[in-house]
C-alpha cells in the first residue's frame, strides 16, 4: 500500500513544550496521540527559531534531520543540513542554531516496537529500490521533482509505503528524499 500524505493534510500543533510549533506529517497507529504517547512512531517537520531545550518524549527515541538552514547543534554536537541527530527521548537536550533558522524532520518512535533509521538519497535519475514487505517506509521530498509509482509529489510531501517489494521513482530534475526505514521487532 502506497499513500501519499500532502502538505494541506499535516496537522499544525504546538510542541510539547509550548515553544514552537510543529507539522505532524503522521502518527501511527490511527487513533494514538502525542499527549497520551501511545503512537509506535510519529514523523512531523518544524522550525527551529532559536536556542533551547527540546521537549522530552520518555521510552521514545528520535532522529532528527536538519532539512533547511544551516544546522544546529544538540548537546554540544553539530548536525549540518541533512545529517541526522539520533538521541532518547528520556535526555535533557539542547539545541543552538548554527547560523539562523533552521526546518527539522523528525522522527520519533518506541523502541520497544520499531527500529528506525534514515538516508537521504539524492536522485539523479529514475531508480527503483527493493523493499521488505515487512518493513513501513516514509519517503519525504527534500528538493525537486519526483512520481513513485504513479503518484506525483510536491517537495514537504511524504509517501507511507508498506506491505511492497519495490517502489519507483521517476525524477524529472534532481531531486532529494529523506528515506525512513521501520522495522517492526
Amino acid at each position: 500500500m502506497i499513500t501519499l500524505i500532502k502538505e494541506s493534510d499535516q496537522l499544525k500543533m504546538p510542541w510539547k513544550n509550548k515553544q514552537g510549533t510543529t507539522a505532524q506529517i503522521l502518527i501511527s497507529p490511527a487513533g494514538t496521540s502525542l499527549d497520551r504517547l501511545d503512537f509506535a512512531y510519529r514523523l512531523s517537520s518544524a522550525p527551529i527559531k532559536g536556542a533551547g531545550p527540546f521537549s522530552k518524549f520518555p521510552g521514545y527515541q528520535r532522529i532528527l534531520l536538519p532539512i533547511s538552514g544551516a544546522g544546529f547543534v544538540l548537546n554540544g554536537h553539530p548536525y549540518a543540513t541533512f545529517e541526522a541527530a539520533h538521541f532518547s527521548g528520556d535526555d535533557d537536550t539542547h539545541c543552538e542554531l548554527l547560523k539562523k533558522e533552521v526546518t527539522d524532520l523528525g522522527l520519533i518512535y518506541d523502541p520497544a516496537r520499531l527500529s528506525a533509521n534514515v538516508r537521504v538519497l539524492n536522485l539523479p535519475f529514475p531508480l527503483t529500490l527493493t523493499l521488505e514487505a515487512d518493513k513501513t517506509y516514509l519517503c519525504y521530498l527534500l528538493s525537486g521533482q519526483l512520481a513513485a509509482a504513479g503518484h506525483p509529489m510536491a517537495v514537504n510531501e511524504t509517501l507511507l509505503i508498506s506491505g511492497e517489494q519495490s517502489i519507483h521513482f521517476d525524477c524529472q530534475k534532481k531531486s532529494a528524499i529523506a528515506f525512513f526505514t521501520l522495522q517492526p521487532k
